[in-house]
């Protein structure tokens, strides 16, 4: 049986709970993909409920975050009772031992990058990733991407296609989405060479999370810490990659204020699916 998808006509409401509407700048062209197949998963827990869809009218002022409705005033409380986005809009004081969170796409260009912007941000211990084997970026042509590989820096990459036709890349927003990148590391991340350990992992489309269950799943079980897995399909421009790293931030939010993650994690992402409008794909395994 087919996975349902996330519709993106439920964006519109999470921009007006999040209050991103400033960050939106113009729309990206999608990076493009890399292919590969994967073996099934094991002990997928996959939430179903039905797609909501939202039209962006106009920009309000922000809503408070969908897990509490309290008092602006007094600041935004999370399910635990911490306070997790404050009134005025910046982040709140992380526990003592934040969460260790990686953020997976392709190519670790254009999802993956806005979301470990936004996280670090609101001083969460984020780092961010790609599954492809190699970077690839719209070129002039459907079929002809520039290709890279992760040892290119994006600093390399930005004075490459700033070389070869300045125009169409600003146009476009590549130059704009490499700039932003190389502020944050030099270089894209390939998850599969990355050993570091991390408490959860999000993924942006089904697919990459398909090729991070695969590796996990391969390595040899040393410590046997679990890793919670979970995935939101995210499509690949930019305006869709600002939406979905606001959701994603919100849902690490609610993790980390949980008093108990391994116990109550399937509840809460049952829950924010079914304020978000949108499905997830959650499993755990193990270091």
């Amino acid at each position: 049986m087919r996975r349902p998808r996330a519709d993106a006509g439920d964006a519109g409401r999470l921009l007006l709970q999040s209050g991103c509407a400033a960050a939106l700048r113009p729309p990206l062209a999608g990076v493009a993909l890399s292919a590969g197949s994967v073996r099934p998963r094991r002990a997928c827990r996959r939430f179903t409920s039905p797609p909501l869809h939202f039209r962006i009218v106009d920009f309000r002022p922000p809503l408070p975050p969908f897990w509490s409705r309290g008092s602006a005033a007094a600041g935004w409380e999370s399910r635990s009772g911490g306070v997790a986005v404050a009134a005025d809009g910046a982040a709140a004081a992380m526990p003592s031992s934040p969460l260790r969170v990686a953020v997976v796409c392709s190519s670790n260009q254009n999802r993956s990058m806005e979301a470990h912007n936004i996280l670090s941000k609101r001083g969460f211990s984020v780092r961010s990733f790609g599954t492809g084997t190699h970077v690839k970026l719209p070129g002039p042509a459907p079929d002809k991407p520039n290709v890279y590989d992760f040892k290119t820096t994006y600093d390399q990459m930005y004075n490459d296609l700033l070389r070869k036709d300045k125009e169409l890349y600003t146009q476009n927003g590549i130059l704009h989405m490499l700039d932003r990148n190389k502020r944050i590391k030099p270089r894209p991340e390939r998850f599969q060479n990355c050993k570091d350990l991390f408490d959860l992992i999000l993924t942006c489309e089904e697919r990459v999370y398909d090729q991070v269950v695969e590796d996990l799943n391969s390595r040899e079980q040393e410590t046997c810490q679990p890793v919670h897995v979970i995935n939101v399909d995210i499509q690949d421009n930019h305006e869709e990659a600002t939406l979905g790293a606001f959701l994603i931030c919100e849902l690490c939010q609610c993790i980390q204020h949980t008093e108990d993650m391994e116990n109550e994690i399937d509840e809460l992402l049952q829950e924010f699916e079914e304020k978000s409008g949108r499905a997830f794909l959650h499993t755990v395994c193990f270091y």
